[in-house]
Protein backbone atom coordinates (compact mmCIF):
# COMPACT_ATOMS: atom_id res chain seq x y z
CA UNK A 1 0.00 0.00 0.00
CA UNK A 2 1.59 3.33 -1.04
CA UNK A 3 1.96 6.29 1.31
CA UNK A 4 -0.68 8.91 0.66
CA UNK A 5 -2.10 12.13 1.93
CA UNK A 6 -5.21 11.87 4.12
CA UNK A 7 -8.31 11.24 2.02
CA UNK A 8 -11.44 13.12 3.05
CA UNK A 9 -14.92 12.36 1.81
CA UNK A 10 -17.62 14.93 1.13
CA UNK A 11 -21.13 13.64 1.65
CA UNK A 12 -24.42 14.95 0.32
CA UNK A 13 -26.56 12.16 1.78
CA UNK A 14 -29.76 13.12 3.57
CA UNK A 15 -29.61 13.07 7.41
CA UNK A 16 -31.97 10.08 7.63
CA UNK A 17 -29.68 8.01 5.37
CA UNK A 18 -26.68 8.92 7.53
CA UNK A 19 -28.68 7.79 10.55
CA UNK A 20 -29.40 4.43 8.94
CA UNK A 21 -25.77 3.93 7.90
CA UNK A 22 -24.54 4.70 11.42
CA UNK A 23 -27.01 2.27 12.97
CA UNK A 24 -26.33 -0.48 10.43
CA UNK A 25 -22.54 -0.38 10.71
CA UNK A 26 -22.80 -0.28 14.51
CA UNK A 27 -25.44 -2.96 15.09
CA UNK A 28 -25.72 -5.34 12.14
CA UNK A 29 -23.25 -8.28 12.17
CA UNK A 30 -23.91 -8.90 8.45
CA UNK A 31 -22.91 -5.33 7.63
CA UNK A 32 -19.52 -5.49 9.37
CA UNK A 33 -17.54 -6.26 6.21
CA UNK A 34 -14.58 -4.26 4.96
CA UNK A 35 -16.55 -3.08 1.92
CA UNK A 36 -19.47 -1.91 4.06
CA UNK A 37 -17.14 -0.29 6.59
CA UNK A 38 -15.53 1.61 3.73
CA UNK A 39 -18.93 2.67 2.40
CA UNK A 40 -19.81 3.80 5.91
CA UNK A 41 -16.68 5.96 6.19
CA UNK A 42 -17.45 7.52 2.80
CA UNK A 43 -21.17 8.01 3.39
CA UNK A 44 -20.63 9.71 6.75
CA UNK A 45 -17.97 12.09 5.44
CA UNK A 46 -15.06 10.44 7.24
CA UNK A 47 -11.32 10.55 6.57
CA UNK A 48 -9.07 7.74 5.39
CA UNK A 49 -5.61 7.96 6.99
CA UNK A 50 -3.17 5.98 9.12
CA UNK A 51 -0.95 7.18 11.95
CA UNK A 52 2.79 6.67 12.46
CA UNK A 53 4.13 3.18 13.18
CA UNK A 54 4.78 2.36 16.83
CA UNK A 55 8.55 1.70 17.32
CA UNK A 56 9.51 -1.89 18.15
CA UNK A 57 10.66 -1.19 21.71
CA UNK A 58 11.26 -4.02 24.16
CA UNK A 59 8.80 -4.52 26.99
CA UNK A 60 5.39 -6.17 27.42
CA UNK A 61 3.30 -3.02 26.91
CA UNK A 62 5.27 -2.02 23.82
CA UNK A 63 4.81 -5.49 22.30
CA UNK A 64 1.04 -5.32 22.85
CA UNK A 65 0.93 -1.87 21.26
CA UNK A 66 2.92 -3.14 18.30
CA UNK A 67 0.60 -6.12 17.79
CA UNK A 68 -2.41 -3.78 17.92
CA UNK A 69 -0.72 -1.50 15.42
CA UNK A 70 -0.04 -4.38 13.04
CA UNK A 71 -3.64 -5.55 13.28
CA UNK A 72 -4.84 -2.00 12.63
CA UNK A 73 -2.47 -1.77 9.68
CA UNK A 74 -3.88 -4.97 8.18
CA UNK A 75 -7.43 -3.64 8.58
CA UNK A 76 -6.38 -0.36 7.04
CA UNK A 77 -4.82 -2.14 4.06
CA UNK A 78 -8.12 -3.93 3.45
CA UNK A 79 -10.05 -0.66 3.63
CA UNK A 80 -7.53 0.92 1.25
CA UNK A 81 -8.07 -1.90 -1.26
CA UNK A 82 -11.82 -1.51 -0.90
CA UNK A 83 -11.45 2.23 -1.53
CA UNK A 84 -9.45 1.51 -4.68
CA UNK A 85 -12.07 -0.99 -5.86
CA UNK A 86 -14.83 1.57 -5.38
CA UNK A 87 -12.84 4.06 -7.45
CA UNK A 88 -12.44 1.49 -10.23
CA UNK A 89 -16.19 0.86 -10.11
CA UNK A 90 -16.72 4.62 -10.58
CA UNK A 91 -18.47 4.89 -7.24
CA UNK A 92 -16.15 7.77 -6.24
CA UNK A 93 -14.74 10.80 -7.96
CA UNK A 94 -11.86 13.11 -7.02
CA UNK A 95 -12.97 16.68 -6.29
CA UNK A 96 -9.91 18.65 -5.21
CA UNK A 97 -6.93 18.82 -2.88
CA UNK A 98 -7.75 20.97 0.13
CA UNK A 99 -6.08 21.58 3.51
CA UNK A 100 -3.58 18.80 2.88
CA UNK A 101 -6.29 16.26 2.05
CA UNK A 102 -7.37 14.58 -1.19
CA UNK A 103 -11.14 15.17 -1.35
CA UNK A 104 -13.50 12.61 -2.91
CA UNK A 105 -17.27 12.30 -3.08
CA UNK A 106 -19.77 9.64 -4.06
CA UNK A 107 -20.97 9.47 -7.65
CA UNK A 108 -24.55 8.51 -8.49
CA UNK A 109 -23.31 4.94 -8.76
CA UNK A 110 -21.74 5.23 -5.30
CA UNK A 111 -24.95 6.60 -3.79
CA UNK A 112 -26.79 3.60 -5.23
CA UNK A 113 -24.34 1.29 -3.46
CA UNK A 114 -24.91 3.06 -0.14
CA UNK A 115 -28.68 2.91 -0.57
CA UNK A 116 -28.44 -0.77 -1.51
CA UNK A 117 -26.55 -1.40 1.73
CA UNK A 118 -29.29 0.38 3.69
CA UNK A 119 -32.00 -1.51 1.77
CA UNK A 120 -30.40 -4.89 2.49
CA UNK A 121 -29.98 -4.24 6.23
CA UNK A 122 -33.14 -2.19 6.91
CA UNK A 123 -35.26 -3.34 9.86
CA UNK A 124 -38.20 -1.97 11.81
CA UNK A 125 -36.70 -0.62 15.07
CA UNK A 126 -38.13 -1.84 18.35
CA UNK A 127 -39.70 1.02 20.32
CA UNK A 128 -39.22 1.49 24.05
CA UNK A 129 -42.94 0.93 24.47
CA UNK A 130 -45.76 -0.15 22.15
CA UNK A 131 -48.37 2.48 21.30
CA UNK A 132 -50.98 -0.29 20.67
CA UNK A 133 -51.42 0.76 17.04
CA UNK A 134 -50.94 -1.28 13.86
CA UNK A 135 -49.23 -0.28 10.60
CA UNK A 136 -50.98 -1.59 7.52
CA UNK A 137 -49.11 -1.58 4.20
CA UNK A 138 -51.31 -2.02 1.13
CA UNK A 139 -50.03 -2.00 -2.43
CA UNK A 140 -51.33 -2.45 -5.94
CA UNK A 141 -48.24 -2.62 -8.14
CA UNK A 142 -48.85 -3.23 -11.87
CA UNK A 143 -47.52 -6.33 -13.62
CA UNK A 144 -45.08 -4.14 -15.55
CA UNK A 145 -43.34 -3.54 -12.20
CA UNK A 146 -43.37 -7.18 -11.13
CA UNK A 147 -39.67 -7.19 -10.18
CA UNK A 148 -40.20 -4.31 -7.75
CA UNK A 149 -43.34 -5.97 -6.35
CA UNK A 150 -41.43 -9.17 -5.61
CA UNK A 151 -38.59 -7.19 -4.02
CA UNK A 152 -41.04 -5.31 -1.76
CA UNK A 153 -42.76 -8.50 -0.62
CA UNK A 154 -39.43 -10.16 0.11
CA UNK A 155 -38.22 -7.16 2.11
CA UNK A 156 -41.45 -6.82 4.10
CA UNK A 157 -41.13 -10.48 5.09
CA UNK A 158 -37.48 -9.91 6.14
CA UNK A 159 -38.66 -6.97 8.26
CA UNK A 160 -41.10 -9.26 10.12
CA UNK A 161 -44.29 -7.93 8.57
CA UNK A 162 -47.22 -10.34 8.58
CA UNK A 163 -49.03 -10.98 5.30
CA UNK A 164 -52.77 -10.67 5.91
CA UNK A 165 -53.69 -10.96 2.23
CA UNK A 166 -51.79 -11.08 -1.05
CA UNK A 167 -50.91 -7.37 -1.04
CA UNK A 168 -51.69 -6.48 2.55
CA UNK A 169 -48.95 -6.59 5.21
CA UNK A 170 -49.04 -5.50 8.84
CA UNK A 171 -46.61 -4.63 11.64
CA UNK A 172 -47.25 -3.33 15.18
CA UNK A 173 -44.35 -0.87 15.41
CA UNK A 174 -43.78 2.57 13.81
CA UNK A 175 -42.21 2.16 10.36
CA UNK A 176 -43.15 5.24 8.30
CA UNK A 177 -39.55 6.24 7.53
CA UNK A 178 -38.59 2.68 6.65
CA UNK A 179 -41.54 2.22 4.26
CA UNK A 180 -40.92 5.60 2.66
CA UNK A 181 -37.30 4.61 2.05
CA UNK A 182 -38.29 1.26 0.53
CA UNK A 183 -40.84 2.67 -1.89
CA UNK A 184 -38.49 5.49 -2.90
CA UNK A 185 -35.66 3.01 -3.47
CA UNK A 186 -37.92 0.81 -5.62
CA UNK A 187 -39.62 3.79 -7.33
CA UNK A 188 -43.11 2.52 -6.45
CA UNK A 189 -44.45 5.32 -4.24
CA UNK A 190 -47.71 5.85 -6.22
CA UNK A 191 -48.66 2.19 -5.69
CA UNK A 192 -48.09 1.82 -1.94
CA UNK A 193 -50.15 3.11 0.98
CA UNK A 194 -49.48 3.01 4.72
CA UNK A 195 -52.36 3.18 7.21
CA UNK A 196 -52.37 3.30 11.01
CA UNK A 197 -55.03 1.06 12.56
CA UNK A 198 -56.23 1.62 16.12
CA UNK A 199 -57.70 -1.84 16.73
CA UNK A 200 -56.85 -5.34 15.53
CA UNK A 201 -59.44 -8.13 15.64
CA UNK A 202 -57.66 -10.67 13.43
CA UNK A 203 -56.67 -13.49 15.75
CA UNK A 204 -53.96 -14.76 13.41
CA UNK A 205 -52.24 -11.36 13.46
CA UNK A 206 -52.46 -11.10 17.24
CA UNK A 207 -51.07 -14.60 17.66
CA UNK A 208 -48.23 -13.99 15.17
CA UNK A 209 -47.00 -10.89 17.02
CA UNK A 210 -47.82 -12.03 20.57
CA UNK A 211 -44.21 -12.48 21.72
CA UNK A 212 -42.92 -9.36 19.99
CA UNK A 213 -45.64 -7.22 21.56
CA UNK A 214 -45.23 -8.76 25.01
CA UNK A 215 -41.57 -7.71 25.14
CA UNK A 216 -42.50 -4.06 24.43
CA UNK A 217 -45.31 -3.71 26.98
Amino acid sequence: MPKHKPIRFETTLEPNLKKYITKIIKESPKAKTIRNATLGIIALGGTLTFGPVVPAVLGGIARIRLIQQRESYEEYRKIWRSFQNLKQQRALKFIQEKDGCMVYKLTKNGEKKVKKLIFDELVVPKPKGWDKKWRLVIFDIPESRRKERVALRKKLKEMNFYQCQKSVWIHPFPCLEEIEFLVAMLHIKPFVKLFIVEEMTDGKVLYHFRNMIKKQL
